[in-house]
Order: structure tokens, then C-alpha cells, then sequence
């Protein structure tokens, strides 16, 4: 515990979207986050990997909180990032980033552990203060399985022109690396990933931002059941533990986003598909001074192009200060018969109501 107590105070956040940072001298900034919640649902089966919130009032099946300290000389930055997750215990945080970058004008050069540039959303996953929802939509954010970092290096150019638009080309290499899930109580995941390489494309503009990404990927995958029940002749069979492995998978994904803001309202929408699934959101918010209500509709669809589920969600953003706000948040989630949907596993009753009361900041 002592050991992650001084890794946590060795590190943690800075984005372009949270402006909250305490600086150490002339070269060190030191930066967090945070957000914790209620949240319950009106169904037994479990919604949302690594958040598995059910229907008895759960106080932290969303609590994040993460340190960064950022180091600054002339060209060079250093930067690192511990989290605990939603899924982590206290005493067994993430580090979700470090790494050591180089920028020389339009160049930027990165190599460690860095954040997989999927998504509008990727670089500030878990700093709810820095994005509209109690959540990011589970839809296209779960579609990798809540993986949000890699072993490797990057390039950036950026090319700004017309003195309000920016283009930034970032290809990017995975090394060899391993990572483990809990999808749920009775099943574990362990990855192995052999190599990865991707592309993300960024342009933004006064009023918009558009994401394209695209990752390709060869991996290991081995799966462990618990108490895993089978069918046999005399009846169903209880199996204590069941593994499976399968080498040589491999992955490929696409996604494309925008955000466009007009005067109060912005507009964000945002889909991607890959070897397995298909998944698309939409979301529209009013800004009123502090208050932000937000609407959003999203869908997923299964390996046969099949709908898998969907999802309605209404809710409200208050601002309390620019660095502390409140969501209160409505969202049903529709499983089609058979499916998971954003279900941990297949449920006996189809839909499900979720309701979240949630508080996030920043310093």
C-alpha cells in the first residue's frame, strides 16, 4: 500500500479540456480527477463492463480518481498517469499512461504506455468532468472491452492552416503485451497481444472536431470459466473450471466521430466497427449558463450485422464551479431476446432502467 501511495503521488492529469493543474516549480505540473456516484438499476443481471450496476443502490460501481504529474524541458515532456478505475481497488490503480515525448515544431514523439486514439473521448476517458454524460456511451466505448491503453510509440504531425483549423496524422505501433478482464463473475479474459498498428486522424476547427481511427491487431485469447454449466444426457453438469484458449486472433476496427457546437447546442455523434461488432451513438446538449440537459440514442449490432441492442438516455449537467458538476441521468437499455446487449451476460428480463446521480471534479 505504501508503494502505491508514492506512485500516486508521483503522477497524474492534464488535457486541453480541464484547465486544473497545480504547478511544482518551473518544470513539474501536478493535476487530478475525480467522480463517484449512486447508480441502480431495476434489473438483476448486471449493466456495463467493469461497472456491474445492478438493482440494489450502489455508491461505487463508478468511483474514479487519478493523479498525473507532467514534466516540462524545452522540447521534452515527460508524463505519467495512475487511475482507480472503476473495476480497481483502492490499494491497485492503473497506470494508464507514462511516457516520454519530443516535439519539434509541427513533430511530436511519444513512446511508453499510451492511450489508445480510438475515440473522441479516448484521451480523457475517465475524467468525467471533461465530457457531457454521467458516462461515455458504453456502446462504442465497450467495444474493445474497456481497453484504453498500449505498450508502443507514436508520431504526430500537425498542420494548421486558415488560422482556425488544425490537422493532426497520428500513425501509431503496439509491442507485445499482456492484459487481463473480468467480464463478469464467472468469466476471465487474459489477451496477449503479439502486435498492433493503427492510424488517427484529428481535425478540429473554432467550432468542431472530427475523429477517425483505425487499429489492427494479433493477439492470444484465453478464456477461463468458473462453475461453468453444460448439457449432458443426464442432465445439466456443473464444471468448476473450463479453459479455452485460441491463438493467432486478430482484430481490425474503424471508427469516425464529429462534435459540432452551434451557438448553446452541441451535436456529437459517433460509430465503429470491427471484426466482432457494430455500435453508433448520438447525442445532443443545451447549454443554459450552468445547466447542460442532454439526450442521446445509441445502438449496437452482434458479428451477423444483427441488432444486439439499444439505449435512450436523458439528462442534465450542472456546473456547481468550473471545476466541480453534478449529472442526474435516466437511461433504458433494450436487449434484444437472446443478446447481451450492454449486459454483463445474457439477462433473463430484456430491458433495464438505469439511474445515476453523479458528481465529478477536477484540481
Amino acid at each position: 500500500m505504501s508503494r502505491t501511495l508514492s506512485v500516486l503521488i508521483g503522477s497524474l492529469l492534464f488535457t486541453p479540456y480541464v484547465d486544473a493543474n497545480y504547478d511544482i516549480g518551473e518544470n513539474f505540473a501536478l493535476s487530478g480527477f475525480g467522480s463517484t456516484s449512486w447508480s441502480k438499476s431495476d434489473n438483476e443481471m448486471p449493466l456495463l463492463i467493469n461497472r456491474e450496476i445492478a438493482d440494489s443502490s450502489c455508491f461505487d460501481c463508478d468511483t474514479t480518481f487519478g493523479l498525473q504529474l507532467d514534466f516540462f524541458y524545452e522540447a521534452f515532456k515527460a508524463s505519467a498517469q495512475l487511475v482507480k478505475r472503476p473495476q480497481d481497488e483502492w490499494s491497485d490503480p492503473e497506470l494508464e499512461w507514462a511516457y516520454l515525448a519530443y516535439n519539434t515544431g509541427p513533430w511530436t514523439l511519444q513512446f511508453g504506455r499510451l492511450r489508445n486514439p480510438l475515440f473522441l473521448y479516448s484521451e480523457y476517458y475517465y475524467v468525467g468532468q471533461a465530457y457531457t454524460p454521467a458516462r461515455p456511451p458504453s456502446e462504442v466505448y465497450n467495444s474493445i472491452l474497456g481497453i484504453t491503453f498500449y505498450e508502443g510509440g507514436s508520431i504526430t504531425y500537425t498542420y494548421d492552416f486558415a488560422e482556425e483549423y488544425s490537422l493532426s496524422i497520428t500513425p501509431f505501433v503496439g509491442l507485445e503485451d499482456r492484459k487481463e478482464i473480468q467480464l463478469n463473475e464467472t468469466t476471465h479474459l487474459e489477451l496477449k497481444t503479439h502486435n498492433m498498428m493503427g492510424l488517427n486522424l484529428t481535425f478540429t476547427s473554432d467550432n468542431s472536431r472530427w475523429n477517425f481511427s483505425y487499429l489492427k491487431s494479433k493477439y492470444d485469447q484465453k478464456v477461463t470459466l468458473t462453475n461453468f454449466i453444460v448439457s449432458t444426457p443426464i442432465g445439466p453438469q456443473t464444471i468448476p473450471t473450463y479453459v479455452e484458449e485460441d491463438q493467432d486472433r486478430r482484430i481490425e476496427l474503424f471508427s469516425l466521430g464529429a462534435e459540432y457546437e452551434f451557438n448553446n447546442l452541441t451535436f456529437t455523434a459517433e460509430a465503429q466497427k470491427n471484426d466482432r461488432t457494430y455500435s453508433w451513438y448520438i447525442l445532443t446538449s443545451a447549454r443554459f449558463n450552468a445547466l447542460t440537459p442532454y439526450v442521446s440514442f445509441a445502438q449496437q449490432y452482434n458479428d451477423d450485422n444483427k441488432l444486439d441492442g439499444d439505449s435512450i438516455m436523458l439528462g442534465a449537467r450542472y456546473d456547481l464551479l468550473y471545476n466541480i458538476s453534478i449529472n442526474a441521468e435516466w437511461q433504458q437499455f433494450r436487449a434484444k431476446e437472446g443478446q447481451n446487449s450492454s449486459f454483463i451476460d445474457q439477462p433473463n428480463h430484456t430491458n433495464a432502467d438505469l439511474y445515476t446521480l453523479m458528481i465529478n471534479f477536477v484540481f
